[in-house]
């Protein structure tokens, strides 16, 4: 999944350390999704019923645990991406939380970056409305990049 170039056209004054570790995290989670629904055989995790565990194992060697409306998923030894389903099981969002822990085990990448960086532009990226929560749910509290509107 490749976003930048689109989310440089709506999000011009983001961050640009922040805009990639989002798109990281969107890939990593979309990634996990999509081992997701293979796994299960099925198309939407996030409807999942009482036929499907909580927890389980992932072709028989990376683990899952559903949480609440989300799921952890260990896409590799070493990664594990936390994510929360959005409304209608939308999988782009974040919220700065999950942006932190996901950055947290990812350091040597973004090795010039502190959770403190996070935090501020994530925060600024929501004061010049780049990214917002959805008016579509009350109840959806993650947040998404901003459609700007075409005049």
């Amino acid at each position: 999944m490749a976003f930048t170039a689109i989310n440089k056209l709506l999000c011009p004054r983001m961050n640009n350390q922040l805009r990639n570790i989002i798109e990281d995290f969107q890939s990593k989670v979309a990634e996990a999704n999509e081992l997701l629904k293979a796994h299960l055989g099925i198309d939407e995790p996030h409807n999942r019923g009482p036929e499907i565990a909580q927890s389980g194992v992932l072709n028989g060697k990376y683990k899952y645990f559903f949480h609440g409306i989300g799921c952890a998923v260990h896409i590799s030894k070493k990664e594990v991406v936390d994510f929360d389903y959005g409304t209608n099981g939308r999988i782009d969002g974040f919220d700065e939380w999950r942006l932190c822990g996901f950055f947290s085990s990812r350091k040597k990448k973004y090795f010039n970056v502190e959770e403190v960086d996070i935090k501020k532009w994530f925060q600024e990226a929501v004061g010049a409305n780049e990214i917002a929560r959805t008016a579509e749910d009350k109840y959806d509290t993650l947040y998404y990049f901003v459609q700007k509107n075409e005049s």
